[in-house]
């Protein structure tokens, strides 16, 4: 790898959490700053029945607990029959402080979490081989978010009820047809936090990395319907496609990391 590439993947790495542009709008619950709405869903929020009320920091919980979740759920019901949400996944996530381990305050639908600028959780494995080839995933045309482009061979995120290492576990045998035996030997290695506009919101997540080594013949397998393809690419084509954008955003900075630390 050239030094031009390396400072290249260096800066896509170092430029994944952007800061959070000033026209939106701080969400607090209590004294923590849990999230970030744009200007109209703000004032959306602060118009409609719920449990966060307009402070001096911006849209502040008036309640906690129970009372929190369920007026916030009430709210969310509210605004997605008005056509705020473009994806509804029937999944729920923990919303939590802004700690890698922060407990969780109270559950929401997954396809919430942009328009409130929360931050969630998500899992993320770069698998190579001994010969040091990495396997790449194409992302469904399908998929609701960033379809056809490349992703690591498996990535996810962490819903209510889980930890991270359940979910790698359920998302190697989902995504890649990882058997559960292999699954346990990926290494945790880092966490990086990733955080961006994007068209309904903030994109705001720690993305626990993992490295897993699977065998020559290795031949992953997709079972949910999430994955176009599989390749197989050598660090150079790695880089290469990184460069070229053809990756998202958040598997270009954990494939790019590999590609500087291996």
């Amino acid at each position: 790898m050239s030094p031009a590439t390396a400072k290249a993947l260096q800066a896509i790495v170092d430029g994944l959490r952007k800061p959070v542009p000033a026209p939106y709008v701080p969400l607090f619950a209590g004294a923590e700053r849990i999230g970030a709405l744009r200007a109209d869903f703000a004032a959306r929020v602060a118009a409609c029945a719920g449990p966060f009320v307009c402070g001096r920091r911006g849209l502040e919980s008036a309640v906690d607990g129970a009372a929190l979740q369920q007026g916030w759920n009430a709210q969310v019901a509210l605004l997605r029959a008005e056509g705020w949400f473009r994806a509804w996944r029937d999944e729920t996530y923990e919303v939590c402080g802004n700690a890698t381990a922060a407990p969780g305050l109270c559950r929401l639908e997954r396809g919430v979490f942009r328009r409130y600028g929360l931050r969630s959780h998500a899992v993320h494995l770069n698998a190579t081989t001994p010969a040091g080839r990495m396997w790449i995933a194409r992302r469904s045309l399908a998929k609701a978010i960033d379809p056809g482009l490349l992703d690591n061979l498996v990535a996810g995120g962490v819903a209510s009820g889980e930890t991270p290492a359940l979910t790698l576990r359920r998302e190697c045998a989902e995504e890649a047809g990882i058997p559960a035996g292999l699954a346990a030997q990926a290494r945790a290695l880092t966490t990086l936090h990733a955080r961006r506009e994007e068209d309904e919101g903030m994109h705001d997540e720690w993305l626990h990395v993992h490295h897993l080594v699977v065998a020559e013949d290795f031949v992953p397998g997709n079972s949910d319907g999430e994955v176009a393809e599989f390749v197989l690419l050598d660090v150079d084509e790695v880089a290469a496609a990184i460069l070229d954008g053809a990756f998202t955003e958040d598997a270009a900075a954990v494939a790019a990391q590999w590609l500087l630390t291996r």
